[in-house]
C-alpha cells in the first residue's frame, strides 16, 4: 500500500485526525505497537512471550483492520499521536520515510547482523536512499499455483513452463468442458501491488524501470509481449476469467479452493490453504510450481517484504527497538525465532536462508508443497526497484487500470506500455 507523501497527506486529510497528547510511548509509560489485523490473536500470543522475557517492559498492541491501515496510521503521525513500533510495507516505506514518520535502524544493536542473514531482495526492500529502516515481519514471493487433478482431467501430465503452453493447457482445459475460465486473477484495483502482473513480468526478465529508475516499458520487448500475451488470454482464447477485475486476493483464493480455477499466481504461502482439508475442497491436488516466461526459461519473481518499523519520534526509541529485535531479529541462540513461529503457524515466508535448513521447517513445509520448488522461487525473487520513488503508489495504481484495460480490450500491448512510462514520467517531474 505504498502511497506518496502528496496522497497519504490527502488521505489523513479525509480521516478524523486523533487528539495529539503528546510523542508515543511518553503518555502510557509502554510500547505502544500498532499493525494490520492478520492473525491479531497469535501476534498477542507471541507478545505475551516476549513479556515473560522482558517484564521491565509493557506492550500496548493494537491490531488495525487491514484496509484501513494505511490511512489510519498516517492520520496518527499527522496528528502527533502515532505508535512508537508498527507494521510497515514495502510498498509504504519510501513515503513514510520521506514523511518523516519513520527513522532508521542503523546502529541498534544487532542490525548488521540481522541483514547479514536475509535474502538480498529483503534486505534492498527495506533500505530507502542507503539507510536500512526495518527488520523482516514475512517476505514471499509468487509462484504458478495449479490444480494437477484438474490438468490431469485434460491428459495434462506436467505444469507449462511458457505462458503460450500455460494458454494451450487453459484452452485444452475450457475445450474439454471441465472449466469455461481456467485462469483466475486478482486483479481489482487495490492499495496494495497487484503481485501477479509484476511476478508474470519478472517471470519472463521484463523490466518497467531501469535500474536508474528510468521509464522502460516502451524499450523492452519483454514487458510488451507480456502484456500482448494478458490481452490475447482474456480476450481472444479467453481462458482468463472476465471475474478477474471484481476479485481481490482472498475472494480469489476462496474461488480457488472451491475448485473454480486451475491455474492462478500467488503468493507461495498460499498452498497451504490451498493443500489444507479443514479449508480446501482441492486440497492434496494443488501444487507450486514455477513462473510460466515468454520463452520457457526460470528467469524470476516479483517479492515482497513486510517489516517492523520503528517510529521516527518515539519518546521509548530502546525500548521500541528491543521488541522489534524480538519480532524481526534473532534469539540469544542466533535463530529468527518469530520468523519460525510466523512460518510453523501459518507458513508466512521467511527472510533468512538459514530456515531452509532447518528440519523442523522443511518437515513442514513438505506437508504442502516442494521445498526444491519453494526455495528456489526465494532465490530467485526480486523487489521492485520503483519502490524507492515516493511516487510508487500512484504508479502502481496507473499500473493496475492499464492491465484492467488490457483485460478488457480497451487498449493493445504497445499502447498499454506507452501509457505506463508517461505515467512514470509525468510523476517523476511532479515529484521532483
Amino acid at each position: 500500500m505504498g502511497l506518496s507523501r502528496r496522497t497519504l497527506l490527502t488521505a489523513a486529510a479525509t480521516l478524523p485526525v486523533l487528539a495529539a497528547c503528546g510523542r508515543s510511548g511518553q503518555r502510557t509509560g509502554a510500547v505502544r505497537f500498532e499493525g494490520w489485523d492478520y492473525e491479531a490473536t497469535l501476534v498477542q500470543q507471541n507478545l505475551d512471550s516476549f513479556g515473560k522475557a522482558n517484564p521491565d517492559l509493557r506492550i500496548e498492541y493494537t491490531p488495525i483492520t487491514s484496509a484501513q491501515y494505511v490511512r489510519k496510521v498516517v492520520a496518527e503521525f499527522t496528528g502527533d499521536n502515532g505508535p512508537d513500533a508498527l507494521y510497515c510495507y514495502d510498498d509504504s516505506l519510501a513515503s513514510w520515510a520521506q514523511a518523516g514518520y519513520l527513522q532508521p535502524v542503523d546502529g541498534m544493536p544487532g542490525v548488521d547482523e540481522v541483514y547479514k542473514g536475509l535474502y538480498e531482495s529483503n534486505a534492498k526492500a527495506m533500505t530507502y536512499q542507503g539507510k536500512r529502516y526495518g527488520l523482516p515481519y514475512y517476505t514471499d514471493c509468487h509462484g504458478l499455483l495449479y490444480n494437477a487433478e484438474l490438468l490431469g482431467k485434460a491428459g495434462i501430465s506436467t505444469p507449462p513452463a511458457s505462458l503460450d503452453e500455460l494458454e494451450a493447457q487453459a484452452l485444452r482445459i475450457k475445450e474439454a468442458g471441465i472449466l469455461r475460465y481456467p485462469i483466475g486473477f486478482p486483479a481489482q484495483l487495490s492499495d496494495t501491488w497487484s503481485g501477479w502482473i509484476w511476478t508474470v513480468l519478472y517471470g519472463s526478465g521484463g523490466a518497467l524501470f531501469t535500474d536508474e529508475l528510468r521509464p522502460n516499458a516502451t524499450s523492452d520487448t519483454a514487458v510488451r509481449e507480456v502484456l500482448a500475451w494478458v490481452r490475447r488470454a482474456a480476450t481472444v482464447t479467453k481462458v482468463i476469467d472476465p471475474a478477474s477485475l471484481q476479485q481481490t486476493p482472498v475472494p480469489l483464493d476462496n474461488a480457488f479452493m472451491a475448485g473454480q480455477y486451475a491455474f492462478t499466481i500467488g503468493a507461495r504461502y498460499a498452498a497451504r490453504a490451498f493443500n489444507d482439508p479443514a479449508r480446501s475442497k482441492v486440497a492434496g491436488r494443488v501444487k507450486l510450481g514455477y513462473v510460466p516466461s515468454l520463452d520457457g526459461r526460470r528467469l524470476g519473481t516479483a517479492g515482497n517484504t513486510r517489516m517492523y518499523c520503528l517510529a521516527a519520534h518515539t519518546q521509548v526509541k530502546d525500548q521500541a527497538f528491543r521488541l522489534l529485535r524480538y519480532l524481526g531479529g534473532y534469539d540469544d541462540r542466533g535463530s529468527p525465532l518469530t520468523a519460525r513461529f510466523w512460518f510453523l503457524k501459518r507458513g508466512l515466508g521467511f527472510a533468512f536462508p538459514a530456515l531452509e535448513r532447518d528440519p523442523e521447517i522443511t518437515t513442514a513445509l513438505a506437508r504442502f508443497t516442494d521445498p526444491a520448488v519453494y526455495s528456489d522461487l526465494a532465490g530467485m525473487a526480486k523487489a521492485r526497484n520503483v519502490l524507492a520513488v515516493p511516487w510508487y503508489a500512484e504508479y502502481e495504481h496507473g499500473l493496475q487500470k492499464t492491465v484492467q484495460r488490457l483485460l478488457t480490450d480497451q487498449t493493445d500491448a504497445t499502447e498499454a506500455a506507452a501509457a505506463l512510462d508517461r505515467s512514470a514520467e509525468l510523476l517523476a517531474r511532479r515529484y521532483s
